[in-house]
């Protein structure tokens, strides 16, 4: 048996095991000077009194729970500074894509990629978000885009999460876009075919449902095929362009619509008043110079709101979870309380997780993180700022 003690100077953390909407986002369990008892890889006691114990001691005077990233394109192999300066230079996102770059890009260089170089490149990116204090995060297929490539990354991810401290969820995004040699139609009927192929190595699906990607129609044909067999389906909705892509989210019932830069109002009423999930991705639209989803609107209209990087090579080259959540406060207008219940809780219910992970109380999994000379404020204030400790399934990991 395994013991580990933390006394903390300050715990927050949001409670339970469903997500919060709206004012309830900023309502934190809050408690000072606690010790928190961990066994295994389970916190068995949160209580004013040290206990008697055997084991490792621990002290910090901020602990929240483990950062949980339910948004990321990993697994890719090499960058996109091309789209990067291209970009700077004055060309949009769509400029990029049609003339052969941004996401076809990233498939030829995948494509090239032994297996070995993936795994490679990819857990170095893990390892550096965990250290940042990233438990746990979702990765997605998309840079394939034909069955064996497709097939490739769900494997490489695979042996990601057992080589990495990290836990990885897998997400299969075939329909990350069209490739160049199909149309809607052929490459639709393609990826219904792999989705019998694919269900043992996971249970989300996803879809970029916009200009330029899959239209309403043919990404609700294959969402619903998605749900005919089991699967929990995502939206990429309203990123380039309002394509009503959020309320085909809502009404199929979507775990989350991701995104939602260019959502309206209609589509902000029809999420709020749903248990869709809106994802947001405020590195995106720093990253390529776009406007901000409306996450003031969306939190007081009563919806459940989530935080994820976004990371990939091209929209959002950014490894960096503390500036995520700089950019929430000065740019989406959310206070630190809602970024920490968006960061850990609700993107556990993202992932559906929440029964063991999301947030520090007895019974969950010990995914936690250690700061000392910090308080709450301080991760959303002091870009690049690391845990001193990350404890992941009650082990010990120190920066």
């Amino acid at each position: 048996m395994n013991e580990v003690v933390i006394r903390a100077k300050k715990l927050y953390t949001p409670l339970g095991i469903n997500p919060k909407r709206g004012r309830e986002m900023a309502n934190l369990f809050v408690k000072e000077d606690v010790y928190i008892h961990i066994v295994n890889d389970r916190i068995v006691d949160i209580s004013h009194s040290r206990p008697d114990f055997n084991g490792i001691y621990l002290y910090g005077d901020l602990v929240i729970p483990g950062l949980i990233d339910c948004h990321t394109h990993i697994p890719f192999y090499g960058y996109r500074e091309s789209d990067f300066l291209r970009r700077s230079s004055g060309l949009s996102y769509l400029q990029i894509h049609n003339s052969g770059g941004g996401i076809y890009e990233s498939v030829s260089k995948l494509r090239s990629a032994s297996f070995d170089d993936l795994v490679r490149f990819n857990l170095k990116l893990i390892n550096r978000l965990f250290r940042k204090g990233v438990t746990t995060l979702e990765g997605k297929t998309g840079y394939g885009l034909d069955t064996e490539n497709e097939l490739k990354q769900l494997k490489v991810l695979e042996v990601l999460n057992k080589l990495s401290p990290a836990e990885i969820i897998p997400t299969f995004m075939g329909a990350h876009s069209v490739p160049k040699e199909k149309d809607q139609d052929s490459y639709v009927n393609d990826l219904i075919s792999m989705l019998d192929l694919i269900k043992n190595r996971c249970t989300f699906v996803d879809i970029f449902c916009d200009e330029g990607a899959f239209d309403v129609d043919h990404a609700s044909k294959y969402l619903m095929a998605a749900k005919e067999r089991g699967y929990k389906v995502r939206v990429h909705a309203d990123e380039i362009k309002n394509t009503q892509a959020t309320k085909l989210a809502v009404k199929l019932g979507a775990i989350s619509a991701e995104h939602l830069i260019k959502i309206d109002e209609d589509s902000i009423k029809s999420i709020s008043q749903s248990n869709t999930i809106a994802v947001l991705l405020p590195a995106t639209s720093f990253y390529i110079n776009e406007s901000y989803a409306p996450a003031r609107k969306l939190i007081d209209s009563n919806a459940i709101v989530s935080l994820a990087s976004d990371f990939n090579p091209g929209s959002s080259a950014v490894i960096e979870p503390s500036f995520v959540m700089n950019i929430s406060v000065k740019n989406l207008k959310m206070t630190p309380q809602e970024i920490l219940t968006a960061f850990t809780l609700n993107a556990a219910c993202v992932l559906s997780l929440s029964d063991r992970l999301g947030s520090v109380e007895i019974g969950k999994q010990a995914d936690l993180l250690i700061y000392n000379d910090a308080d709450l404020e301080t991760i959303t204030y002091l870009i690049g700022i690391q845990p001193d400790y990350v404890i992941k399934r009650g082990e010990i990991f120190e920066n």
